[in-house]
C-alpha cells in the first residue's frame, strides 16, 4: 500500500547516506528536504548535492532551497534572501543549471579551508557552461563549523557553444 511504500521511501532517506554517503540520498530523493550541511559531507558532495537538487527542482522551487542552504553565511548575505536567489537562477546563464542533461565534474582542487571545482553543464539542445565551484570550510563556532559550503559559482563560457553569459565575472 501507499503508506507503506511511503514509510519505507522516509526510512531508505534516513539510513541510506549512514549506509553510502550523500550520494545514496541523491539517488532516491535529489530535493530531499532534511539534507543539511555536515562536516563529512567532501567538497565534490556539495557540489553534487547542489547541482543535483537543481536539476530536479520542482513546482515549489524545494531545489533551489536546498542549493540555497549550502551557500555560506556570506554568499546567503549577497544572494539572498530565498526569492532573490531563486530570480538569479531562473533568468539569464544561472538558468542553465536548472533541469541540465549533463554534468561533468573535474576533480576538486583543495588547498587548506578553501576549494575550487569546475563543472561542465549541458543543457537540451548542445547549450553549455563551465560552472566553476567557490568552497570554504566554515570556521565560525556553531552548527556549520567545518563544514563545506560554496561561497561563489563563477561562469566559464565554452568557445563554439550557444550558451553566452554577461561576462566572466557573473556569479551567485
Amino acid at each position: 500500500d501507499v503508506h507503506s511504500i511511503r514509510q519505507t521511501l522516509q526510512l531508505l532517506t534516513v539510513v541510506a547516506p549512514l549506509l553510502l554517503g550523500a550520494s545514496a540520498v541523491l539517488a532516491i530523493n535529489p530535493v530531499a528536504d532534511d539534507a543539511r550541511p555536515a562536516p563529512a559531507l567532501a567538497v565534490a558532495d556539495v557540489v553534487k548535492i547542489q547541482l543535483e537538487a537543481l536539476r530536479h527542482n520542482d513546482a515549489q522551487d524545494r531545489g533551489i532551497a536546498l542549493a540555497f542552504r549550502f551557500a555560506s553565511p556570506s554568499n546567503q548575505l549577497n544572494t539572498g534572501p530565498l526569492p532573490r536567489f531563486a530570480r538569479m537562477l531562473k533568468d539569464g546563464p544561472y538558468a542553465l543549471m536548472l533541469h541540465f542533461t549533463h554534468a561533468s565534474y573535474d576533480p576538486p582542487q583543495i588547498v587548506d579551508r578553501e576549494a575550487v571545482q569546475r563543472v561542465t553543464v549541458v543543457a537540451s539542445g548542445s547549450a553549455a557552461l563551465i560552472f566553476v565551484f567557490y568552497l570554504s570550510r566554515q570556521s565560525a563556532p556553531g552548527p556549520l563549523h567545518n563544514c563545506w559550503m560554496t561561497d561563489a559559482v563563477r561562469i566559464e563560457p565554452i568557445p563554439g557553444t550557444q550558451a553566452k553569459s554577461r561576462s566572466h565575472s557573473d556569479q551567485v
